[in-house]
């Protein structure tokens, strides 16, 4: 689940601006991942159990100057498909966000869903992997077609506002494209960590372009977390 990568949930930045948010990139299901051989000594990740209680506390947008908008996930029902969560921005009312059974988001808060998902996740990882993706993205007011390719560089120690962590780096290049008339081709690049242990992307890094000039950026990163036993 990328908080996505990201992670999750875009209501905050959709708040801030419809048309950024038409652009944003996600990642999104592979299709065809290449498995490398697992180098000695590197492990490799299956996908993550998500029980009813875990929660998890990330901060977004926060920089030396500001603090953040703090973003709260919490599992409320899991079945063989599906893992429902509760997200609230800030303190805010909580919405309902759904996701596959490996933590790929489907649908968030505002009701845009992810076809087939936005495969911010693909397991087995191991250092060395990579996979072309592709989704569409629905909105209420139009369709975003988003593709491109991931690749996971390497698997280190982590800080973050939660502790340190054993991670996932996983490097995505990709391009956001209006459906239809295709008036626009946006680039995005991301860097994000997925930390077995936590059962989340710990940390991500996210820059979307336009006319070769920076649109946006948005940072998450994990303060907080708990799981069920």
């Amino acid at each position: 689940m990328k908080v996505h990568g990201v992670t999750a949930d875009l209501s905050f930045l959709m708040r801030q601006s419809c048309y950024a948010a038409m652009l944003l990139g996600c990642l999104t299901n592979p299709p065809a991942a290449q498995e490398p051989e697992r180098a000695r000594g590197t492990p490799t990740a299956t996908a993550p159990s998500y029980k009813v209680g875990d929660t998890w506390t990330f901060i977004w947008g926060r920089t030396g100057s500001t603090p953040g908008t703090p973003l709260v996930m919490t599992v409320i029902a899991v079945t063989g498909t599906q893992t429902t969560m509760s997200s609230s921005w800030n303190g805010g009312r909580p919405k309902e966000v759904h996701y596959d059974n490996q933590g790929n988001l489907t649908r968030d808060g505002n009701g845009t869903t992810y076809e087939p998902s936005n495969g911010t996740l693909s397991f087995p990882m191991s250092v060395g992997k990579s996979w072309d993706f592709h989704h569409v993205r629905h909105f209420a007011f139009g369709t975003i077609d988003v593709s491109g390719h991931d690749e996971i560089v390497a698997f280190e120690r982590v800080q973050v506002l939660a502790g340190s962590f054993d991670a996932y780096k996983i490097v995505s290049h990709g391009v956001n494209a209006k459906q239809l008339d295709r008036l626009y081709d946006a680039p995005f690049t991301e860097t994000y960590w997925y930390a077995p242990s936590v059962k989340e992307v710990i940390k991500s890094d996210y820059a979307l372009y336009l006319d070769h000039q920076t649109l946006l950026t948005r940072t998450s990163e994990l303060s907080a977390f708990s799981l069920a036993p």
